[in-house]
């Protein structure tokens, strides 16, 4: 026996991982899907058990979406019947039943009123240069809005829609299967049910971090509609990609880039949450873009060979000046206050 046949390749579980993400994205809305996908899904699903348990998996990260149940046609059974089909309701009836079940029905009408009403929201919010919100929904998530940034909410019977119209935003979505959580931002939308990210948007594309839960990147089709109108139902978008925890993704009309973050870069990516921001060896010229989102201060780099410079520390946002007092204590950078509103940067002579 050569040394290669003794060689077991072992599944690539996070591969698989986002192989059965996608799937659910794809699922999600759907009551059925064109005859290639479900194919696809059957071939993909047979080829291993652990294909048949990362989309269980998934479905439950999802927000507990019951796609797995539409399923059965997977399992090669035509007699399996769901439960909820099996059963008959009774034919009869009691007085004292039907005047209980009208006292039920009338609280409940009041009830599901109040409810109704809770579940819808609207608003517009937005941060000045260095200020930071954090917006409650009605519906249990948490918008926490960065520097600069503007969103507008719009809560419904049937989704929550948000629409980031500049800067940045961490959303921790409260879990509700039968209203998904869509943020639109540039040509892009971010689709999720119950989980945590960020979204920031640039000039052109989107940027999106997860850190809990699953998200559907879809790239919006070109619509002369304004706002968050789309000229076909968000449910018959094939996502573009999904994104599980400690990824994150540039995203347009394709996906530009795909990273996977440790832990440790993950919590320094986000630490802006918590009124920080961090490096660990970033080029000083990513440094000066990011903290200038927090200033009004104009920063440039007066010398090209100092872009590249390697930076690491944490700083308190809007505290622009202790920025500048470790960068000229510790990186070997002069600081030339030019006027209150410019700085100039160059390497000490």
């Amino acid at each position: 026996m050569s040394k290669t046949e003794n060689i077991v390749e072992f599944p690539n579980l996070k591969a698989i991982e986002e192989e059965a993400a996608l799937w659910i994205a794809r699922l999600d809305g759907r009551e059925t899907l064109p005859s290639a996908e479900v194919a696809a899904l059957k071939d993909w699903v047979s080829r291993s058990p652990q294909h048949r348990e990362a989309l269980e998996r998934m479905s439950l990260l999802w927000g507990g979406m019951a796609c797995l149940d539409d399923l059965n046609y997977l399992d090669n059974d035509p007699g399996l019947v769901p439960a909820a089909l099996a059963r008959k309701p009774a034919k009869w009836w009691v007085a004292s039943t039907i005047a209980a079940s009208l006292v039920i029905a009338a609280f409940s009408a009041v009830f599901l009123t109040q409810t109704r009403q809770s579940l819808q929201q609207s608003g517009h919010y937005a941060t000045a240069v260095g200020e930071q919100e954090t917006i409650l929904l009605s519906d249990g998530s948490k918008i926490i809005l960065n520097t600069n940034s503007e969103i507008t909410v719009d809560l419904d019977l049937n989704r929550r829609s948000i629409n980031l119209l500049r800067g940045e935003a961490h959303f921790d979505v409260a879990s509700d299967a039968e209203r998904p959580f869509l943020v639109y931002a540039n040509d892009g939308i971010v689709k999720a049910v119950g989980t945590a990210f960020t979204v920031h948007l640039r000039k052109t594309s989107v940027e999106v971090t997860v850190s809990e839960g699953v998200v559907a990147l879809i790239s919006r089709p070109q619509t002369p509609l304004s706002g968050t109108a789309l000229a076909t139902p968000i449910e018959d978008l094939t996502p573009l990609a999904a994104l599980t925890v400690g990824q994150s993704a540039i995203f347009a009309e394709t996906v530009e880039s795909l990273t996977r973050m440790s832990g440790e870069a993950l919590d320094r990516k986000l630490l802006w949450r918590g009124g920080f921001i961090a490096f660990a060896g970033e080029p000083l010229s990513t440094v000066v873009a990011d903290v200038s989102r927090y200033t009004d201060i104009v920063i440039e780099i007066d010398d090209p060979d100092l872009e590249n410079l390697p930076i690491g520390g944490y700083f308190k946002v809007g505290e622009v000046e202790d920025m500048f007092d470790s960068l000229e204590a510790s990186f070997g950078i002069q600081v030339e206050r030019v006027s209150t509103t410019r700085v100039k940067l160059s390497r000490i002579s």
